[in-house]
């Protein structure tokens, strides 16, 4: 009986002790909508920052995107604004931007004439990463 014990609590240890596989998010997997709340973030292999914002200020919609990537390098910056239509989203206006230096900042302005619930959404590549990223919903 205490041979028992004992092996059990030899196997017990060893499972214990054994390391725990994690795995970071892929390029595609859905993002958090708001990095500045200090929860987890994916791995990127080339970025290490993105973001995209929207404030909406009477019926103007403002717009940004923002990409920095761990070194100097080709980034770009495809952004747009998307209205909710039932449970998809169709793009109202869209910009394009890019740079050599490893960062980008975007933001451009609308002005809304329909009234819904709106997105900023932001594709980026950063040296043949891409990633995308989605601002919080704000109501016009």
């Amino acid at each position: 009986m205490k041979r028992k014990i004992t092996m059990l609590l030899a196997v017990l240890c060893l499972l214990v002790s054994m390391p725990i596989a994690s795995y970071a998010a892929t390029p595609n997997a859905p993002m958090a909508q708001s990095r500045a709340s200090g929860g987890m973030q994916p791995y990127f292999i080339n970025a290490s920052n993105i973001s995209a914002g929207l404030i909406i200020d009477g019926n103007i919609a403002y717009c940004n995107g923002d990409v920095t990537a761990k070194k100097k390098c080709s980034v770009s910056i495809v952004m747009r604004l998307q209205r909710k239509e039932g449970n998809s989203w169709h793009t109202v206006s869209s910009w394009i931007t890019s740079s050599n230096t490893g960062y980008k900042t975007i933001t451009r302005s609308f002005t809304l004439t329909t009234r819904g619930s709106y997105r900023t959404y932001c594709l980026f590549d950063v040296a043949g990463e891409e990633l995308d990223c989605a601002s919080v919903t704000k109501t016009y």
